[in-house]
């Protein structure tokens, strides 16, 4: 007989018991510890059954429209398929946000140069080039919570959102606007030094740094309407 499983025998066992009375005890411990790994199996592909697939929704992969259509299609309510697409109850807003990283690495490429004209306004135009992505990126998550806030008033009318499922909505949703606010700070702070230095120079005027200057205290006016427009999506519920 043929016995395939994972575990190892205990040594232990041979020096106690002799050979007949080994092998017996041997084929009764790998015969619970098969069933009790099976029995972990299948626990874990039920609970994979009634759960969704969390991870359909990654930086740059699949949306939220989709997970929640998928999860209707596996037969889950609207309620909870509202909550789909996360990640212990949060989705992946801080994973696919990478500014505050690309700012940092701008900031230590400035080192040794600050004050130089040049390389500030090279800087500042590497800092907005990173700012418009971050709208880009923005923008995708609007409509990804639009999506999810839907999905949820409509369960909401129908009654079938339970209260837990409720809670969970609104702690992705809070943990969105955390983030974006998170981001709209840096990109107000790296404003607000970019005039700062303007206003170090004493009267020197650069037409390309105030270019650079107006062009991020646009994009920065753009991230705060977005961020609004989370928030507003986060009131729904």
């Amino acid at each position: 007989m043929t016995v395939r499983c994972s575990h190892p025998v205990p040594r232990r066992l041979g020096k106690r018991l002799g050979t007949a009375a080994f092998l017996l005890e041997t084929a009764v411990f790998l015969l619970a510890a098969c069933s009790s790994q099976k029995v972990q199996q299948n626990i874990q592909t039920s609970a994979r059954a009634v759960q969704p697939a969390v991870s359909a929704v990654e930086c740059g992969g699949g949306s939220v429209k989709a997970a929640i259509e998928d999860c209707r299609a596996q037969g889950g309510h609207y309620g909870h398929c509202a909550v789909v697409a996360s990640r212990a109850g949060y989705s992946s807003a801080k994973a696919c946000y990478t500014y505050s990283a690309d700012i940092h690495r701008r900031r230590e490429q400035l080192v040794g140069q600050e004050g130089a004209l040049d390389a500030e306004i090279r800087y500042l135009q590497g800092v907005n080039a990173d700012t418009e992505r971050l709208n880009a990126e923005l923008g995708g998550k609007i409509e990804e919570v639009t999506v999810r806030t839907n999905t949820a008033v409509e369960s909401l009318k129908a009654g079938q959102m339970t209260e837990a499922e409720v809670t969970q909505l609104q702690a992705i949703l809070d943990h969105e606007v955390s983030e974006a606010r998170k981001q709209l700070e840096v990109v107000s702070q790296e404003l607000e030094s970019a005039q700062q230095y303007r206003a170090r120079r004493s009267g020197a005027s650069s037409a390309e740094l105030d270019a650079e200057i107006a062009q991020l205290q646009s994009l920065l006016a753009q991230i705060q309407r977005g961020t609004r427009a989370l928030s507003a999506q986060r009131d729904r519920i």
